[in-house]
């Protein structure tokens, strides 16, 4: 089944509704047709030096095989694919960046700390080299410096669908108690993981009552260290890892919690990409306690949606947890503004419009109407 909400939920479903034909190339179990998109399922490598140099061309063959129109792909380690299915196989191609991946280089751990830099400005000149004549999709307006002067540009930014949760809304202060706290994401160091326990160790030296749930994948390592921690620190009775839900089971979750947690750490590209979350988190009416990162400030202060701290400063963060959980009318009035934003502002239909534009002027460079 596809989990990639911005793939799968927003770009696929909702070209496949405009009337296109949707195919989808992707690692899971089986292929079947999934709400009108055709899924083609791919063997999930366990190596990453197989997924990086053989599993690019196995998709790249497999995507062939549709004989589609545009050839539209998301992962970095498809580069070298997509730029032979331009020049090669002249296809019409759309690489779709999600994200700052030579600012990632800095932060990754599995790359030498001293050989990161050089990895990203590496990363910069593959890309450049590789991405000529393809149309570029950008997730954050913030990373158009970077590509300017690249050819056809859009920005389609990873706002959320409203259809599915706008009608489902409860007022915090009738959902679960004690209080749910709630984080839905990649569990990682980097990801404020360990912030997650100590702040719920402290609520609960403290003398609070809660709950915390934890939803998302973690590599084994990481998964096994902060789950013995939560072991060791007698927290297994407060403190939840469900490991990876599809995108319906985590949002009801979230619809039913008291606090969305987003405290990121404060690494290059966290602190200038907007965290989806966030807006996944409002636009269910839960109020939203987020890193203190300026990139994030408009959306969560700025609507009046929530709260923000240093993730670096653990006492910052209870303080302002509790004084979240002290006021149940803020809290309400900090759902209905977030949820309130998001459906006035912050969603998809705005950003489909232009994903839609980029398709039209691939397909017809002349102008004329699909």
């Amino acid at each position: 089944m596809p989990t990639d909400v911005r793939v799968f939920y927003r770009e696929c479903q909702s070209l496949a509704r405009d009337g296109y034909e949707v195919h989808v190339v992707i690692p899971t179990s089986s292929s079947s047709v999934v709400d009108g998109v055709h899924v083609h399922a791919l063997s999930r490598p366990r190596s990453r030096i197989v997924r990086i140099l053989a599993m690019p061309w196995v998709a790249m063959r497999k995507a062939l095989s549709t004989r589609a129109d545009v050839y539209h792909y998301h992962d970095p380690e498809l580069l070298p694919a997509g730029f032979v299915l331009r020049w090669l196989f002249r296809k019409k191609v759309v690489f779709d960046v999600h994200e700052f991946i030579s600012r990632q280089m800095l932060s990754k751990l599995w790359i030498p700390r001293p050989l990161r830099p050089v990895f990203g400005v590496l990363y910069r000149l593959i890309e450049r080299v590789l991405t000529p004549g393809q149309a570029l999709i950008l997730a954050n307006e913030n990373s158009l410096g970077d590509y300017r002067g690249r050819g056809s540009v859009y920005v389609v930014r990873n706002y959320p669908l409203l259809e599915r949760w706008t009608d489902r809304i409860v007022p915090v202060s009738e959902r679960k108690q004690p209080p749910m706290l709630v984080y839905v994401g990649g569990i990682t160091e980097g990801r404020g993981g360990d912030v997650y326990v100590d702040l719920a160790r402290r609520l609960r030296e403290r003398g609070r009552e809660f709950q915390m749930m934890l939803i998302g994948p973690t590599e084994a390592a990481y998964g096994k260290a902060i789950r013995g921690r939560i072991e060791r620190e007698g927290l297994g009775a407060c403190v939840s890892m469900s490991g990876r839900l599809n995108f319906e089971e985590a949002m009801a979750h979230v619809a039913a919690a008291t606090i969305g947690l987003c405290l990121l750490l404060p690494m290059p590209d966290h602190k200038l990409l907007l965290s989806t979350k966030l807006l996944e988190y409002m636009m269910v009416g839960t109020p939203v306690l987020a890193s203190a990162f300026d990139a994030w400030r408009s959306y969560v202060e700025g609507e009046g949606a929530g709260l923000m701290a240093d993730p670096l400063d653990l006492s910052q963060v209870v303080v302002t947890c509790e004084r979240m959980l002290d006021d149940p009318a803020g809290l309400d009035a900090m759902g209905r503004r977030g949820a309130e934003a998001v459906r006035s502002r912050y969603n998809w239909a705005s950003e489909f419009k232009e994903l839609e534009r980029c398709y039209r002027e691939l397909l017809n460079p002349s102008g004329a109407v699909k």
